[in-house]
């Protein structure tokens, strides 16, 4: 199975202003007919929570491809009738993937020597096959499902606890309380996953909505666009745009991907 997809993280104009760096990272791997992607934001307070964002990114992802790599069924055996490998057990591999992603911050930190909330970060992962979803999720940002009539409906909200701009990261020595699994048997025509910076323009803070109208035409736009190789400047410049801009100063992170048809 086949995806059409376009990734970008956009240095937010509050950062510009502050001299500090692009605190998001994302990684997108497709094995098989599985996608997986992940999204990381950096928290502010934070010295190197753009290495800590990018690590665990990467660390994640690639766990994750590895074990769908080890169980997906041969096509050797497909062709000679022999049985396919057990169904993998995506939540385990998750939980497994952001123990993994801890260490490597942990191990950083030690190498480093230098504190591990240096590296705090969010981390919001979703493995889509084509008839289920799995998601896990620590921090703020989101996630929205993409379905086969063109509406959407967010799959995994942020959690601010009780003020929006405090959220507990990966590096927390509580993270392990704080992950938000979600699931379902669905098949999905689509997905999105997003940093904080992009959050308020696509998703209703209060109902937790994702906002057909954010993504109607970006859809529409991605369905369209015929320079496969050029999918990630072309959202890189959207988000840049001076229309999001003036809705939000932070980093800025999208990751959005469809089906081929």
């Amino acid at each position: 199975m086949r995806w059409r997809i376009a990734k970008a993280s956009v240095i937010g104009t509050g950062h510009i202003k502050a001299e500090m760096p692009c605190q998001d990272s994302h990684y997108v791997r497709v094995v098989g007919d599985a996608l997986i992607v992940a999204v990381s934001d950096g928290l502010g307070s934070a010295e190197r929570s753009e290495v800590g964002s990018a690590l665990a990114c990467e660390i994640a992802t690639d766990y994750v491809a590895q074990q769908l790599t080890q169980v997906a069924p041969n096509r050797w055996q497909k062709l000679l009738g022999a049985s396919a490998p057990a169904e993998p057990a995506y939540a385990d591999i998750l939980h497994a993937a952001f123990v993994r992603a801890r260490q490597a911050l942990e191990d950083e930190a030690a190498r480093q020597t230098v504190a591990l909330r240096e590296y705090a970060c969010t981390l919001l992962m979703i493995v889509v096959t084509p008839q289920q979803w799995h998601s896990l999720h620590i921090g703020d940002g989101a996630m929205v499902g993409i379905y086969a009539d063109g509406s959407v409906q967010t799959l995994s909200l942020p959690d601010n606890g009780e003020f929006i701009n405090v959220t507990v990261p990966l590096t927390s020595s509580e993270y392990r309380d704080h992950l938000r699994a979600q699931h379902r048997n669905e098949g999905l025509t689509g997905v999105a996953a997003m940093s904080d910076g992009v959050q308020p323009m696509c998703i209703n803070f209060k109902t937790g909505a994702a906002y057909p109208g954010f993504f109607r035409p970006i859809i529409q736009w991605l369905q369209s666009h015929d320079q496969l190789s050029q999918l990630d400047d072309a959202l890189h410049t959207m988000l840049d745009s001076d229309k999001l801009r003036q809705k939000s100063d932070d980093d800025m992170t999208l990751v959005i991907a469809l089906r081929e048809p």
